[in-house]
């Protein structure tokens, strides 16, 4: 169960956000906070459904004054487990987006997923270290450091940040980077949670017009034959290439090609 929240306290914050703030049983709660796995539902005290650094401020603030944690989603690809009470401050709103070809630098709101950055890079022949998968929260997916396809020639998508605006526990923006809150920098590459609220993150891009890759699905039945021929294969590859394998029980449901679908692979 949660706490019993001050109203007239949530009625102030409600007047001086710019997004929207929604308490345990408000419509449209459960949606601002739905998860990309649907087993894992949140039930919160509260949400702020910020708009802009200037609210992320005020959330924090309302939360250290009623005594309540913070946690922090944008995609909800990360969660592990539901989150009763408490705070939920929700990025997904911050989506904004800039990309400067003549640094090679790119401007990442928190909210945002791989795929826009991707192909706002991509028409200028660059492109962001990521994962194997476009729709994942590109702050989120940094800020536990980002091992991808790229890694064995890039190495992790941490090692490219360049910088980050963060919404501190006494509820100041701050950047943090090589020069300016050095350890608050180090800390938020792969540290992933708990330092403070990310905003916005500054990104440095690659040269890469091109990308050779893609995936091959077995059913259970040819696991063994399947894992010795990638060891053998994988073992000529050149040091730039990177490889995985992955073992899943996929569902039945619309999505998986038709060998795996319904079976284990």
């Amino acid at each position: 169960m949660g706490i019993e929240l001050d109203t007239n306290a949530v009625a102030r914050l409600r007047d001086s956000v710019t997004g929207t703030v929604y308490v345990r049983g408000d419509e449209g709660l459960a949606a601002e906070v739905s998860c990309f796995n649907p087993a894992i539902r949140h039930d919160p005290d509260i949400v702020v459904a910020v708009a802009g650094e200037d609210d992320v401020v005020e959330a924090v603030r309302f939360a250290r004054e009623a005594g309540l944690p913070v946690r922090v989603q944008a995609t909800g690809h990360g969660a592990e487990s539901p989150i009763s009470g408490g705070m939920i401050v929700s990025t997904r709103g911050l989506d904004g987006l800039s990309v400067d070809p003549a640094t090679g630098l790119a401007r990442i709101g928190a909210g945002l997923r791989w795929a826009p950055v991707i192909i706002a890079a991509a028409e200028h022949g660059l492109a962001p270290i990521t994962g194997s998968s476009t729709s994942v929260g590109a702050v989120g997916y940094t800020l536990g450091g980002g091992i991808g396809p790229l890694a064995r020639r890039y190495g992790f998508t941490a090692d490219w940040v360049r910088a980050f605006r963060v919404a501190t526990a006494d509820g100041r923006i701050v950047t943090a980077d090589r020069d300016t809150n050095e350890d608050l920098f180090w800390g938020l590459r792969g540290g992933k949670g708990g330092l403070g609220v990310v905003t916005e993150m500054t990104l440095e891009l690659v040269p890469l017009r091109s990308l050779y890759g893609g995936s091959v699905f077995f059913d259970g039945g040819a696991i063994e034959p399947a894992l010795r021929a990638w060891i053998d294969w994988s073992a000529e590859l050149p040091d730039e290439a990177t490889t995985s394998i992955a073992l899943l029980n996929v569902p039945d449901m619309d999505g998986p090609p038709p060998p795996s679908a319904a079976a284990p692979c």
